[in-house]
């Protein structure tokens, strides 16, 4: 459709927009307009496809929204709502989150050659404790002692996640002392982890092209992510439809509590941030086609189904006890 023909449809949805603002929207990388020639001498067009309009009024709810603040971020919504997006625009913005954390990461990796390096930590734990909510009154012995072990928690924390972060920065790999030290601090301890996960981790750590993706991703790159990521909600359906709640599923439910307290966030929470850091890790992994393709597989598909459906009898075959799911 042509813009009027689009801003009259908008329009008539309630939503209040200009021909300026549509402009925008395409500038922003938000909607996707096909400049389609008239012919010699006489100029170029705009059309736009038929989810435009959706997609419009989605960014009229984004913007209406107390939740979504930084309209930097509508650009990674609409992608991992199904938008059509510009990828050009989408790769810049990835871009600088990209640089952002490398950044962030080389000054955590300089902090840890510090002299001073564990009172600095224990200075940033304090002020990340003291920000917390507080009781209302006096604080108490107990309390004073409560604070006391947060702050030496979340120095710990803080302590190993640097180290790891500067291992990958400084050295290209993790050593097996601080990747076993960080799983025993998340509670996810595991020989077999450490030995199975640990090796191809740093095999792709050192072939560093990880650091370059973003910069070399093409439009084929985002197509294939946005293919990727449609498939995983498929299979992610699978098992709210058995489970309900992600906390809930056998096993693996409790090792993701141990991660988000862990990392004091949430996993699989609606934010922007949490887009941000998937699509980063499809674009930079190199796996995207070819996971793609194993997910595709209706094979695949059916050996997932025939999984969900045995985990809640797993607990009772381990404990001998009866598991009785939702009631």
């Amino acid at each position: 459709m042509l813009k009027k023909e689009l801003l009259e449809r908008v329009r008539e949805r309630g939503i209040s927009v200009s021909s300026n603002m549509i402009e925008r929207y395409v500038e922003y990388g938000l909607i996707v307009g096909n400049r389609v020639s008239l012919g010699f001498s006489q100029g170029v067009t705009t059309h736009f496809d038929e989810r435009t309009l959706d997609a419009i009024v989605f960014i009229d709810e984004l913007k209406a929204s107390t939740k979504f603040k930084q309209k930097s971020d509508f650009i990674f919504i609409l992608y991992w709502k199904g938008y059509p997006v510009q990828w050009d625009k989408l790769k810049a913005r990835l871009i600088e989150f990209h640089t952002r954390i490398m950044n962030t990461f080389k000054k955590v990796a300089g902090y840890t050659a510090h002299p001073e390096y564990p009172e600095i930590i224990e200075d940033i734990a304090s002020d990340e404790t003291a920000k917390a909510p507080k009781a209302i009154g006096r604080p108490s012995k107990k309390s004073e002692g409560m604070q006391k072990i947060k702050v030496k928690e979340s120095a710990n924390r803080l302590m190993i996640v640097s180290k790891l972060i500067a291992d990958i920065i400084d050295n290209g790999t993790i050593s097996l002392d601080v990747f076993r030290t960080f799983n025993q601090l998340s509670s996810i301890d595991s020989e077999v982890m450490n030995e199975t996960i640990l090796e191809p981790t740093n095999d792709w750590l050192q072939m560093m092209t990880w650091k370059n993706a973003i910069g070399h991703s093409d439009e084929q790159d985002y197509r294939e992510s946005y293919e990727l990521i449609a498939l995983i909600k498929e299979y992610w359906s699978d098992l709210e439809v058995h489970f309900g709640s992600v906390y809930d599923i056998p096993f693996f439910g409790n090792s993701i509590k141990n991660l988000e307290d862990y990392f004091q966030l949430k996993f699989f929470a609606d934010k922007p941030s949490f887009y941000r850091y998937v699509l980063l890790v499809l674009i930079s992994g190199g796996f995207c086609q070819q996971l793609k393709q194993f997910l595709s597989n209706p094979t695949t598909r059916g050996n997932w189904n025939q999984i969900i459906t045995s985990l809640p009898s797993l607990p009772a075959q381990t404990t001998g006890e009866e598991v009785t799911l939702n009631g």
